[in-house]
């Protein structure tokens, strides 16, 4: 695209330059953008006034929707002032005591038991800015990938690690033959109770963290973890090995197991690789590892598949990103 990016540009953070990229380019939807680039720089006044010397960049190079795409990130910025303050509460009380050092399985609940209490839908995605409707947006891609790549149906029973506040739950009740999910937050689980409890089919319960012994073998035909396992993989050595495990052991034969986001602490192909042995060791195959699935949220995707049997499924592992 011509004069993109511009020299201005270059003197922020290849992030923020990245960020903007996908913006340009319509690859992450707006609340994302908007996110990452508080993640990147903290400041309101600092990101309006980015987001406007792109858009004029834009429009002086008579690319009208490129400023339309930044003018429409930056009146998501004005419309929601709020936003900020409520995401780096939450950010600090999930996270500011614990980065990038492991943490107890203890710490960790009560992190979230405190974060669900500042605020419900930015406690489980900090891209939903806190407001209802943008986390439902985002909770319907991935159902709809779901969909898409028929891992749930009419007689599907599915478990989620990690429900939060039962947010998959609700979308999916209607879609599945029963929907179970487990959170390690007590208030979490309460706030999920309250939000499905005219959902027959539905039920959750609060978990220890350690393994997934409350449930029988074969007793599901899809593991569902949204934003848990980066958590889990933080908290001890061998646990997101145990919990691969677990998720085999309750699933039947061709169930599947879907990972969106493994570690926040690897980069991509280093948790393809571990997943990848992983799988082979506990009797998985993994179907599918994508870097960048969606448009609302920039998690990524691996698909773990129960083998029915070590000699029919023996090599089969396509879909993989390289």
């Amino acid at each position: 695209m011509s004069n993109w990016p511009p020299d201005w540009l270059r003197a922020y953070p290849s992030s923020v330059q990245d960020t903007l990229d996908a913006a340009l380019s319509g690859s992450l939807d707006p609340p994302i953008v908007l996110t990452r680039l508080f993640l990147q720089l903290g400041d309101a006044d600092a990101i309006s006034s980015l987001l406007s010397r792109a858009e004029s960049e834009r429009r002086a190079a008579a690319d009208a929707e490129g400023g339309d795409r930044f003018e429409a990130i930056r009146d998501l910025l004005s419309g929601h002032p709020t936003a900020f303050g409520k995401m780096r509460d939450v950010l600090a009380t999930l996270h500011g005591e614990h980065s990038h050092k492991s943490v107890d399985i203890a710490s960790v609940a009560a992190a979230f038991d405190a974060a669900v209490e500042l605020s419900p839908t930015a406690s489980v995605a900090l891209y939903s800015l806190g407001e209802v409707r943008l986390l439902a947006s985002a909770t319907l891609e991935i159902v709809l990938l779901l969909k898409e790549r028929k891992l749930i149906s009419g007689k599907a029973r599915v478990f989620e690690i990690g429900c939060g506040i039962g947010r998959f739950a609700q979308a999916l009740a209607d879609e599945v033959r029963s929907f179970t999910g487990t959170d390690l937050s007590k208030n979490m689980i309460r706030v999920a109770r309250e939000g499905c409890a005219d959902l027959p089919n539905v039920t959750f319960s609060v978990t220890s963290g350690r393994d997934l012994r409350d449930h029988p073998d074969g007793s599901f035909d899809l593991v569902l973890a949204v934003d848990s396992f980066p958590y889990i993989v933080a908290t001890q050595p061998g646990l997101a090995e145990l919990h691969i495990a677990e998720s085999a052991r309750v699933l039947a034969p061709g169930g599947s197991l879907a990972i969106f986001n493994f570690s926040y602490e690897e980069d991509f192909g280093a948790s393809r690789d571990r997943l990848r042995r992983i799988s082979g060791e506990v009797g998985f195959n993994l179907v599918a590892a994508e870097p960048t699935p969606l448009r609302s949220w920039d998690g990524s995707l691996f698909h773990l598949r129960k083998q029915s049997s070590l000699s029919q499924d023996r090599g089969c592992r396509t879909g993989l990103s390289r």
